[in-house]
């Protein structure tokens, strides 16, 4: 099955969803406090019960509308030229008294016009022209404009049955954990593990991370967390199992001028054990991973130089 995405994101797991579906075990309640792009909620098995949410309410609006007003967003989205005065009037207009449709196609032009997808801080420099690129008899970024709308149809479909909400993610978290939950946390990430500390609207201090770890480490469900290897990782989260995935060059990587470029491991921490993952490896489509997994032995943390 082909995998689907609304639009990129920061962070975003699109590009390793082969490798992470399959560690996320079924369960009665899926829940996604950091949704983000929803690419993870999307693409995955879906649960009885599950819920989005995401403390950016321009986001949580655009997939709500989405739900609710497909055939309008759609055909509003279709209409909009692949243009710089577009964004920027999604860019620098005030949203003050206007509809959350229009606030939607906004969103859209934000995270779908612009390079790298950063959606949050999008500015008019960063505006995905084209020079000589083409695709389809036309400038390859407008082919791409086009080609974004075609997906969101059954994105809509998939989002019907999930509850959407927009909340801190620690009062999620604590309402909705029960022994029948599963949490799936991709906060932003600690910032000593990556270069671009302000690329998201909502980031995340240390402080907000040992909070995180706090409520984390106690709660009755169960919890996958993603991140990057770091010492506060390791203190907060030490004595749980984590997983490795195929190191990547990652643009979030701490490339300063006076150290040489890094690549960084997407790390899967969880609470509980990855035998039940095996178990039930028929439940997940892309679990053929898992055999490479059990191949070798889940090693404890060992520090990064």
């Amino acid at each position: 099955m082909a995998k689907k995405i609304a639009f990129g994101w920061y962070g975003g797991k699109f590009s390793h969803l082969d490798w992470l579906l399959p560690l996320l075990p079924k369960t009665t309640h899926y829940c996604e406090p950091f949704g983000g792009s929803a690419a993870v909620l999307i693409n995955r098995h879906p649960s009885p019960v599950e819920t989005f949410n995401d403390i950016d309410g321009e986001l949580v609006n655009f997939f709500r509308v989405l739900r609710t007003q497909k055939e309008e967003l759609l055909e509003a989205i279709g209409l909009t030229p692949f243009s710089r005065e577009e964004l920027r009037i999604a860019v620098n207009d005030s949203l003050e008294g206007i509809a959350d449709l229009e606030r939607a196609r906004r969103f859209f032009v934000r995270a779908r016009q612009v390079r790298t997808g950063l959606a949050q801080t999008a500015s008019e420099g960063r505006w995905a022209h084209c020079k000589l690129t083409s695709r389809a008899g036309m400038a390859g970024a407008v082919s791409r404009w086009l080609g974004s709308v075609e997906g969101l149809s059954e994105i809509a479909q998939r989002l019907l049955r999930v509850q959407i909400e927009n909340e801190p993610a620690l009062k999620v978290i604590k309402r909705f954990d029960s022994p029948e939950t599963l949490f799936y946390c991709d906060p932003p990430y600690v910032h000593e593990s990556r270069s671009d500390t302000q690329a998201y609207a909502y980031e995340m201090s240390d402080e907000d991370h040992r909070q995180l770890a706090e409520v984390l480490n106690n709660v009755q469900g169960k919890v996958a967390l993603s991140g990057y290897h770091s010492p506060l990782m390791k203190e907060l989260y030490g004595d749980w199992t984590f997983i490795e995935a195929p190191t990547k060059k990652a643009h979030s990587t701490n490339t300063r001028p006076d150290t040489t470029k890094q690549t960084r491991t997407e790390v899967l921490w969880i609470n509980y054990s990855p035998h039940l993952l095996k178990e039930q490896e028929k439940w997940q489509p892309q679990a053929k991973y898992l055999k490479t997994l059990f191949n070798e032995p889940v090693q404890p943390f060992t520090s990064q130089a």
